[in-house]
């Protein structure tokens, strides 16, 4: 029959089920509940989550937001609920209450109290749904104990309390109660950080708009600032709105701004520098809709992290106008740009403040390199000092120390020549000299030391921070390569004549670029930069 009128209602169990696999990890989860209550206006939100002794888990959710009516509870408990009033709210698709719970429990409660002064209960129990399979959402009686604790908050006024029973996918089975007990504490603590970086902007006082306590199991979360704003060196090298012409022909914007972190040996105390989590998985946008943190730690597809890079971090933020432009998903947990806004950021906007990250980590490599290489060369000068006077094959005669003019003495004759003349910054370094650049950017260079023919090393060097430094503490290795540049240096002054030493000269500037080239490519290694 043409044009019949088809209505297909979706089936219960099936649905449930298939919604407890979108994807969301726990602490994504508890976030959109959170969400929830910040949409509600609450000050005060507090989760609370128990393990008895035998593994079972309940979480409680209250807050003291603004509260509902029973149909509100309904309207709240259906999957795909009506829009809310307010467009900025952090409620975005009526999803995220079921999903993100049914995604570890089972049973989900919710008991709420608005102004008409009376206590409402509805709950989701998925295996009541399997067994009947129908639509039907309960209406269990309300504990003492719940009441107690949604009271705690709301102080007998309005506010709301989420339940999880049943939760079966929130920890794996445990042999001992010893190791469930420390796996249980661990998710605790990895939701207080969570909670402290997607609401610093509400936690944060110094921020202006909506601000609330957010609690842990009765620890109040501090929030924690990606930017190190308070840091005296941390600097803003750019920040831009840029505007976003929208399909309905409104125009809308967005604010990047560019944060260069401070080195580790910058920070203002060894707190600070901790709490700052430098790493290369925590680089890149940080980005916000209506303040809420909702993706963080790549560069959204402009370039793969990169440890250069590692100190700069950009803050992204735009209000809820922009996401429809921005393609926001269920779990509010990423953006897509467009081409036109993608392109512009990584070429305009990202290029310059790139730049000024990988100098500022060159500096802070440069000097942590050298910091390990100053007594990594002490075996090399041991070792070569006991068998220099058996392998040189020349002398050298200091003419002019202050003008580094020495006359050398080989199997071709005697030569003037210039030659750099020191004297040793410590004892027994005279001859492998670790120094913080050669002209040139030369690796290596004949030196005399203490009148000893010795070999300067230039740690600023790329062949020296990506291959000697993961060798710095393994002296054979650094005796071994040591060596091999001290003889190279010796071999040039026993053979080095009027006509030949320019081109020693151009040798060691062709040997240097190319190792430069050579190595440019490779991984920087892994140094603790934690003694700076």
């Amino acid at each position: 029959m043409e044009n019949e009128k088809i209505i297909l209602t979706p089936d219960p169990a099936r649905v449930m089920e298939g919604l407890r696999d979108t994807g969301y990890d726990f602490n994504t989860a508890l976030a959109d509940l959170v969400d929830n209550s910040i949409a509600a206006f609450a000050t005060v939100v507090k989760v609370k989550i128990d393990m008895d002794p035998d593994g079972e888990i309940r979480l409680y959710i209250a807050d003291n937001g603004c509260g509902m009516d029973m149909e509100g509870l309904k309207n709240a408990m259906r999957y795909g609920s009506a829009r809310r009033a307010d467009a900025s709210s952090l409620g975005k698709f009526g999803l995220g209450l079921k999903t993100a719970s049914t995604a570890f429990c089972r049973c989900l409660s919710v008991i709420s109290k608005n102004n008409d002064c009376n206590y409402h209960k509805v709950q989701w129990d998925l295996d009541e749904v399997c067994l009947r399979n129908e639509w039907e959402l309960l209406t269990p009686e309300i504990d003492d104990d719940e009441i107690d604790i949604l009271e705690d908050v709301s102080e007998g006024g309005q506010g709301t309390l989420v339940i999880w029973e049943k939760v079966d996918r929130l920890m794996k089975n445990y042999k001992y109660d010893a190791s469930r007990r420390n796996a249980f504490d661990k998710i605790i603590e990895k939701l207080r950080q969570h909670f402290g970086m997607v609401y610093q902007r509400y936690l944060d006082s110094s921020f202006d708009g909506q601000h609330i306590d957010l609690y842990v199991n009765e620890e109040l979360v501090e929030p924690w600032d990606p930017f190190c704003r308070d840091e005296a060196c941390t600097k803003v090298l750019a920040e831009e709105n840029v505007k976003v012409q929208l399909d309905n022909g409104k125009t809308s914007s967005f604010k990047v701004t560019a944060y260069l972190l401070p080195r580790v040996d910058q920070f203002s105390s060894p707190i600070a520098k901790a709490k700052a989590k430098i790493s290369n998985d925590l680089e890149g946008f940080y980005v916000y809709r209506e303040n809420r943190l909702i993706h963080c730690g790549d560069w959204l597809g402009m370039f793969v992290n990169d440890p250069h890079i590692s100190l700069l971090r950009v803050s992204f933020s735009f209000d809820h106008t922009l996401d429809e432009a921005f393609n926001v998903d269920i779990k509010k947990s990423r953006i897509l740009l467009n081409e036109g806004i993608f392109d512009y950021i990584k070429e305009n906007f990202i290029p310059a403040p790139r730049r000024a990250a990988q100098d500022l980590y060159r500096v802070g490599r440069t000097k942590t390199v050298q910091q390990g290489g100053q007594s990594a060369h002490d075996q090399s000068n041991n070792n070569i000092e006991d068998k220099a006077k058996k392998v040189e094959e020349s002398k050298v005669e200091i003419i002019d120390a202050a003008a580094n003019k020495v006359a050398i003495t080989n199997k071709e004759g005697t030569f003037t020549a210039t030659l750099k003349i020191q004297t040793s910054k410590k004892p027994g370094e005279t001859r492998v000299i670790p120094v913080d650049a050669i002209d040139e950017g030369q690796l290596w260079e004949p030196r005399i030391v203490d009148g000893k023919h010795a070999v300067a090393i230039n740690q600023s060097h790329e062949y020296y921070s990506k291959v000697y430094a993961p060798l710095l503490g393994k002296p054979a290795l650094i005796t071994g390569m040591d060596a091999l540049l001290w003889a190279l240096a010796e071999a040039e002054m026993s053979t080095i004549n009027d006509e030949v030493k320019e081109q020693y000269e151009d040798m060691r500037n062709i040997v240097s670029r190319i190792l430069k080239k050579l190595v440019r490519d490779l991984a920087d290694p892994e140094l603790d930069e934690t003694e700076e």
